[in-house]
C-alpha cells in the first residue's frame, strides 16, 4: 500500500502509532526514494493518551534521524499538550474535535471541543512566534529604564545616628536602582561610618559613610 501511495506524489503525512524505528525507516526510506513530500507525526495509540504516553522525547529522535517535518498526532483531550508539542519542534498537529465530550463514540474523550481548539490554536501561534524571535540575553539596552526602576540600591532599615558603623544588619536593598551605592556593592560599606545621620529607609550614598 505504501508502495502505491508513493507513486502518486502526492505529499504525505505518516503516523507513528504502534510502529517502532525499524518499521519507520523502512516507511520514511521508500518515501523518500520516491521523492515523495512527507512529514512525520509522533502517535501514540491511547484514546485518551495520558502524559506519561505523549513520548515528547521521540519527536527530537525523529526529527535528526529523519530530517523531515515533525508532528503531533494528538489524542490527550488538552489544549495544553499540543502547545507543549510546538514548543518542542512540532510543526503539524492532528488532533480529533467534536462539539461535546459527551457524546457517543469511541474517540469522544480523546478530543477537542471547538472553544479548545481555539484556545490550541492561539497557544501555538504564539509559541510558534517566540520561536521564531530568538532572545539575545546579552543585549539589555532595551530595558535599560526597566532595570532601573527594577533595580536595587542600599538603605538602611532603621534609624541610624552620625557615627554609626554599619553592620550587614543594618542595611537593606531598595527599589530603584541609580539612588546611590548598588545593593550589589552591600560588603563595601560594612564596617564604614555614618557621616551623618540616617532615617529608617533613606537611601545610603558614597557621600554618607566614610
Amino acid at each position: 500500500m505504501l508502495e502505491a501511495i508513493a507513486k502518486t506524489g502526492t505529499p504525505v503525512i505518516l503516523s507513528s502509532g504502534m510502529s517502532d524505528f525499524t518499521e519507520l525507516d523502512t516507511a520514511v526510506s521508500l518515501f523518500k526514494s520516491r521523492n515523495t513530500p512527507l512529514a512525520l507525526l509522533q502517535c501514540t495509540t491511547a484514546y485518551p493518551t495520558k502524559p506519561t504516553e505523549y513520548g515528547f522525547n521521540v519527536l527530537a529522535e525523529m526529527k535528526s534521524r529523519y530530517q523531515i517535518p515533525i508532528g503531533f498526532s494528538d489524542h490527550s483531550a488538552k489544549s495544553s499538550t499540543g502547545i507543549a508539542a510546538v514548543a518542542l519542534g512540532a510543526e503539524i498537529l492532528e488532533f480529533h474535535v467534536v462539539f461535546d465530550k459527551e457524546l457517543f463514540g469511541p474517540d469522544a474523550r480523546a478530543s477537542l471541543t471547538f472553544p479548545e481548539v481555539k484556545q490550541l490554536i492561539a497557544g501555538a501561534n504564539d509559541v510558534y512566534e517566540a520561536l521564531q524571535n530568538p532572545v539575545v540575553k546579552n543585549h539589555t539596552a532595551d530595558f535599560k529604564s526597566l532595570k532601573t526602576l527594577f533595580g536595587k540600591s542600599l538603605a538602611v532599615n532603621r534609624d541610624l545616628e552620625q557615627g554609626a558603623v554599619l553592620q550587614e544588619s543594618d542595611l537593606e536593598s531598595k527599589k530603584p536602582a541609580n539612588c546611590g551605592i548598588p545593593a550589589a556593592d552591600y560588603k563595601q560599606v560594612i564596617g564604614k561610618k555614618l557621616l551623618r545621620p540616617l532615617k529608617q529607609w533613606d537611601f545610603l550614598t558614597e557621600n554618607d559613610i566614610a
